[in-house]
């Protein structure tokens, strides 16, 4: 399959007219290219920040697109999806429709994530449909939706193999030849290679409203997480890509669907919900927290290094330490060992490995004393000193469910031993973007690879991948309670359980749109 990701310059919607027909133009150019699905950016039509044009009287109301699309898809046979604002039964929604080559439509779904101002004009959609085509079955996502992990999750139960990202990813700076987003760095390819599917995106280029810096970056990414093509930030273009959806991609790993249920709690009845509200004293809110990266070959080794890093973290002022994981399967014996090396002064450390039965733990330690057990089974945090601690082993931190079901229960420190099944660069993006979509402070530990990384998605502290090495970043537990990302967009008070049960429960629901 040929596809087209067309990139379109940003308009107000007091051209929302011209807009059209820009649009319009891209579609036979596209279809003039050999395209056989073309894919264009979101709310094309009339525009994307509604401010003042969302009234019944707007006059971008007078003109209805869908038949113009329809007919464009009609025209020259091909598979066409758009990014429109539409009405539904007396309500604004942020769509995407696909029409088909016989011009009729084939799917439509509605943003959920709705970002910043969006709610405001619009409401979220509360359904996540996939369709069949020629090449393979498709689902559609709009924007803030790659942000969160349930959406793309499902659209993959669903057996989608493609999803077309119709967007307005936006950016800061002052060259407009290197503008970004975290979407395009690092999350849509973290989306891609845990759900196993390609990612096809079109975004806007330029300034809309004086305000949104649209930043281009039109790609498409595959299954493993690789960006196989992208335009630039400046300028419109068409992006051409030939994919074959038949060919085996890699398949996510192994669910547990009866451990999830926290995806679906009621919002108010979550300790995250609860914890935004929770005053933490200044003293409790820093945590300086070391994660050691050190080799040894023997149990007798471990210990002396993991002694010497525990001296060296607490002398340097850590309060959290985290240890490589340890050799043998006796991690709980290792940590009572090691408990007499805290120094007092309310340190903890952590220790990762395996329990007598071979099944992966962490075990959390202060001075003289075990504080508790994570592991893979049980997906609650445990509350302590340095804050609620959780922790995912191997693909389970590959799988979006487990960590999420931490943060609902008020984890803010998510530790994740990667078990090195797949590439190191995915496992950092999929680490960063653990942390971004779910507001949560992240130590990564892949191999030589140790990094701490803050509910930005930002790496805060990475070691070197030669030789022994702690690294320390400061955690402040209330940037992990606060979950607001921008105003309007809070990732638990945002969340719509209801709509996520396909997740936790076996069976599909019929649905369209956001109905």
């Amino acid at each position: 399959m040929k596809i087209a990701c067309v990139q379109l310059r940003a308009h107000d919607s007091a051209f929302a007219r011209s807009a059209l027909e820009n649009a319009l133009e891209h579609i036979d150019r596209a279809a003039s290219l050999g395209a056989e699905l073309i894919l264009l950016p979101e709310s094309l039509y009339p525009s994307y920040y509604l401010g003042g044009a969302d009234g019944a009287d707007a006059a971008w109301r007078e003109l209805d697109p869908l038949p113009l699309f329809s007919g464009k898809a009609r025209e020259k046979r091909v598979w066409l999806a758009a990014g429109l604002v539409i009405e539904e039964k007396g309500r604004l929604f942020n769509g995407a429709v696909l029409w088909g080559p016989d011009g009729t439509e084939k799917l439509r779904t509605f943003k959920s994530n709705l970002w910043h101002f969006d709610r405001k004009y619009v409401s979220p959609g509360t359904c996540f449909p996939v369709v069949e085509t020629p090449f393979g079955t498709v689902g559609m996502i709009v924007c803030a939706d790659g942000r969160i992990p349930e959406i793309c999750r499902i659209l993959a139960l669903k057996g989608a193999k493609l999803v077309l990202d119709l967007t307005n990813l936006t950016s800061t700076g002052p060259d407009v030849e290197k503008l970004s987003n975290p979407q395009l760095e690092y999350m849509l390819p973290a989306r891609a290679a845990e759900n196993g599917i390609w990612i096809a995106v079109a975004d806007k280029v330029g300034l809309e409203s004086e305000s949104v810096l649209n930043c281009g970056g039109s790609c498409i990414i595959d299954p493993e997480g690789r960006i196989e093509t992208s335009a630039g930030s400046s300028k419109e273009e068409i992006l051409l890509a030939d994919i074959d959806l038949s060919l085996p991609g890699p398949l996510f790993p192994e669910r547990h669907p009866s451990r999830y249920s926290a995806l679906a709690l009621p919002t108010e009845e979550t300790s995250a919900y609860k914890k935004q509200f929770e005053y933490i004293a200044p003293a409790d809110d820093e945590i300086f927290t070391a994660i050691c990266r050190f080799f040894s070959s023997s149990r007798e080794e471990y210990i002396a290094a993991a002694r010497r890093f525990l001296a060296l973290a607490a002398d340097q002022g850590n309060l959290l330490c985290c240890l490589p994981p340890a050799p043998g399967k006796n991690t709980l014996e290792l940590a009572e060992i090691l408990s007499a090396s805290i120094p007092e002064g309310g340190r903890l450390a952590v220790i990762p490995g395996l329990d007598p039965s071979g099944r992966p733990e962490a075990v959390l330690f202060a001075r003289n004393m075990v504080l508790g057990t994570l592991n893979s089974e049980a997906l609650s945090p445990l509350e302590t000193s340095a804050g609620a601690i959780g922790a995912v082993f191997g693909d389970g931190g590959w799988n979006p469910e487990p960590v999420r079901c931490l943060m609902i229960q008020g984890a803010e420190i998510i530790i994740w031993i990667d078990g090195q099944k797949r590439p190191g660069n995915s496992s950092l993006n999929v680490a960063r973007t653990r942390a971004a979509e779910n507001r949560v402070f992240v130590l990564h530990l892949y191999g030589n690879d140790a990094s701490i990384i803050g509910p930005s998605g930002a790496v805060l502290a990475s070691a070197l991948r030669n030789g022994d090495q702690a690294v320390s970043a400061m955690i402040r537990r209330a940037e992990s309670r606060a979950k607001t990302v921008v105003p309007g967009t809070n990732i638990i008070s945002g969340r719509i359980p209801e709509a996520y049960g396909e997740l936790i429960a076996s069976g599909e629901e019929e649905c369209r749109g956001g109905n």
